[in-house]
């Protein structure tokens, strides 16, 4: 995986990090924060409430008979699921890609129920 050369802008520096030479470049290196590639930014707001209605169709698609509860979880489900996916994309083509999106989604849930099984059983994966 390469990393950005450059691209050390305060718009597009992690919270936290700091912005005084090499000291700066290597306390970004090893924040859990930092976004993948660093090219997001507050243009993209727009196209993010867009790819939110997108996910908001596909999920509504899938579970037509949803249940009330269900639904009133569906807006906050649906912000943390495009957070998820805005912050891993290597590139905002990657991400505002209506044509991935669906795979995109369930390669996300797939890692979630991973994620949920492992903390389950103590992170060891050797549940009991």
């Amino acid at each position: 995986m390469q990393t950005p050369q450059g691209t050390g802008t305060a718009a597009s520096t992690p919270r936290g990090s700091s912005q005084n030479g090499q000291n700066g470049q290597q306390q970004q290196q090893y924040l859990p924060q930092r976004l993948n590639g660093e090219w997001q930014s507050n243009r993209d707001m727009k196209k993010r409430r867009e790819m939110i209605q997108h996910i908001v169709r596909l999920l509504k698609q899938k579970d037509k008979n949803a249940s009330p509860e269900w639904l009133q979880k569906l807006p906050q489900m649906v912000k943390q699921l495009e957070v998820s996916l805005y912050r891993n994309a290597p590139s905002f083509e990657a991400y505002a890609d209506t044509g991935t999106l669906k795979h995109r989604l369930q390669l996300l849930a797939m890692e979630i129920a991973r994620k949920t099984d492992a903390s389950k059983s103590g992170g060891s994966g050797s549940g009991s």
